[in-house]
């Protein structure tokens, strides 16, 4: 049977490891029915550095991060070592996408969530974000801290406790409202709706909590925007989740339309304690293309939530069951999202993505072995991730659509050595005299003497000399390049880890010679270094065949589709840059002109499959002329 369609499912850094274990467990039925009705690729390897948007590009274009010029999840300024941003605008990619060459023959893409393609990368189909990690957040040029802004709010806090940036309100007998059941007391607090992280400034008027006590004390509150007993926005009892909320919120550019949700995490007895946590205000307008989409998709389940939850556990906002829960409603949208424009769009070409497991491991992935209620938690999201697969496996048909499910990178953990040493490949630079600092007097902070400075650690695994011909602080003339060069590698293969004492650095290139790895190129650093895998980072620096641990940095490769080979462990090396030319082998699509990969044959039963249909419509052709030729023989002319 012919393949018609192809699905990419991609998660971002989920460790192969684990995922094998809660198959083994029975936990995610959906990833084992196309593991045991498919292919398993043993070892898919990432291209280096092991990092978000590098990573994903490659997976749509086809070829290496020297091709298509996204070197890192962020990039630097033209002319500029001391200026980055987020590497998310599509623009910066140099290489051709799938879908543009899709395109060329006809063919329409659906692109859900799928990072560094903001905006409009698709010119025939439907794009649901790509300009971050999540709907509704933003990595370009000028966002905000961490080089993120979010549509319309990151999470909020609302509590009598000090707490890092929650806002504090104050409890008081409730007074002022209308239709308020007599007999019972009650107490309030006003909220004032702010705007974190966001492009936005909030021009709402304070809301109100009502708290209600039930006569065994306060056990629930109501959320208003008038003092009106008979007008909740949302009534939540403790510990519990409101439904979703749909309202319009007053911005400094007029209204905007968000969707959310609150959870009350504790309240006291006496009602004189308080604990409300607000999701982030999620937009539903402004990340869909075309427009009309985002009406279409306003009451999917979940939330089109932005990756903005995880600091706030730290914060001690909220514990590790609630991170497990706004990590679901994540993937609950997602799902619902796919499922949706899936069995109502017209689609050839699928491309998603799904970011939690890349989050929670940065956040958690230490604290993994040693603590049961964040293993239960890493094993929740994969659970999630799962129901979300499900949701798209029963949007499309099996029978006659190429399904693959891939991810970027995988995750690993830190030493206890090297946690406690970290490592800064700056401080190698300034040891060894290439680099030179001083204490700015107004921050307290180390600041580079660029007068003086001959190179710099930037991104993740790159080293730029200062080059006078180059950068806008250069000192290094080109006759000194390759002599930089040298003293950088000789200074990196020279450090010892004072704790552990092992090399950190498991090779470091010169530019000119890190081709054999796929980087090249302006935009490359002049040294490029990976470190061994029980170094510090969950990944990026860290090498591609890394394993440490329960951590492993392959990528994911599951294939399932017809013609695909069933219950099968490919050996052979897959690497990301292979899967286009798959794709397109299999669904006889123009192949993109900047595509590096190979196709990946020993993943179908019959790999000279297209020749053997090619052969057949060749023999029918040549019947079809010789009949025609015949016809033309008996036809009389008189």
């Amino acid at each position: 049977m012919n393949i018609e369609k192809c699905v990419v499912i991609g998660w971002d850094a989920p460790i192969v490891k684990s995922i094998k274990k809660y198959v083994k467990e029975g936990v995610m039925p959906n990833t084992k029915k196309l593991i045991d009705e498919g292919v398993w690729g043993e070892n898919c390897l990432v291209p280096h550095p092991t990092i978000t948007p590098p990573n994903w590009t490659t997976i749509v274009t086809g070829s290496w991060i020297g091709t298509h010029q996204i070197v890192c999840f962020n990039l630097l300024e033209e002319g500029q070592l001391e200026k980055i941003y987020p590497a998310f605008y599509k623009d910066d990619c140099k290489a051709e996408y799938i879908w543009e060459a899709a395109e060329k023959i006809g063919k329409r893409t659906i692109l859900l969530n799928y990072p560094s393609t903001w905006p409009n990368a698709v010119k025939n189909g439907i794009q649901i974000g790509g300009g971050g990690l999540g709907i509704n957040e933003y990595r370009l040029k000028g966002t905000a801290e961490w080089g993120m802004k979010v549509d319309v709010s990151a999470d909020l806090f609302y509590t009598t406790e000090d707490l890092p940036q929650s806002y504090l309100v104050k409890i008081k007998k409730a007074e002022g409202w209308k239709n308020l059941p007599q007999g019972r007391d009650f107490k309030e607090a006003e909220i004032k709706i702010e705007f974190r992280w966001s492009d936005y400034v909030s021009k709402e008027n304070p809301w109100y909590t009502l708290l209600i006590n039930s006569g065994r004390g306060y056990e629930k509150i109501g959320l208003y925007k008038e003092k009106d007993a008979s007008k909740p926005i949302a009534i939540v009892e403790r510990g519990k989740w409101s439904e979703k909320i749909y309202i319009e919120i007053d911005t400094d550019k007029g209204k905007k339309k968000v969707v959310f949700m609150i959870k009350l995490i504790d309240i006291s007895n006496d009602g004189e304690e308080i604990k409300i946590y607000f999701t982030p205000l999620c937009s539903l307008s402004g990340f869909g293309f075309p427009k009309e989409i985002e009406r279409e998709l306003e009451n999917c389940d979940g939330l089109p939530i932005p990756c903005s939850f995880f600091p706030s556990f730290r914060f001690g906002w909220i514990d590790i069951d609630t991170i497990s829960e706004l990590i679901d409603l994540q993937n609950i949208y997602l799902g619902e999202c796919a499922n949706y424009l899936l069995k109502n769009k017209e689609w050839d070409l699928f491309f998603m993505h799904a970011h939690c497991p890349d989050h929670f491991y940065h956040a958690f992935i230490n604290e993994i072995e040693k603590d049961k209620k964040i293993e239960d938690a890493e094993r929740k999201f994969y659970i999630s991730l799962d129901k979300m697969l499900g949701k798209i496996l029963e949007s499309i048909d099996e029978e006659k659509t190429l399904i693959i499910m891939t991810s970027d990178h995988g995750a690993v953990p830190t030493s206890d050595e090297y946690r406690e040493t970290g490592f800064d490949v700056n401080k190698i630079l300034e040891e060894s005299g290439l680099l030179f600092t001083q204490i700015d007097e107004k921050t307290g902070k180390k600041k580079i003497i660029w007068e003086k400075t001959k190179a710099v650690g930037k991104l993740s695994c790159y080293i730029f000399i200062n080059l006078k011909s180059k950068y806008s602080h250069g000192i290094v003339e080109e006759s000194e390049y390759e002599e930089i060069q040298d003293r950088i590698i000789k200074a990196l293969y020279n450090y010892t880890d004072p704790k552990t004492g092992k090399k950190p650095i498991a090779f470091a290139f010169k530019k000119q010679d890190a081709r054999i790895i796929g980087l090249y190129g302006e935009k490359v650093g002049d040294i490029i270094y990976g470190l061994y895998p029980e170094t510090p980072g969950e990944h990026g620096r860290q090498i591609t065949t890394g394993e440490y641990g329960i951590g492993s940095m392959k990528g994911l490769f599951i294939a399932k589709g017809p013609n695909v080979k069933k219950g099968v462990i490919v050996e052979r090396t897959i690497w990301l840059t292979d899967i286009v030319p798959t794709i397109c082998y299999a669904l006889d699509l123009p192949i993109p002109k900047d595509c590096e990969g190979a196709i990946l044959y020993q993943i179908f039963e019959d790999p000279n499959f297209k020749i053997k249909e090619f052969e057949e419509i060749k023999r029918k052709y040549e019947m079809l002329k010789k009949a025609i030729e015949d016809e033309k023989r008996l036809t009389h002319n008189y």
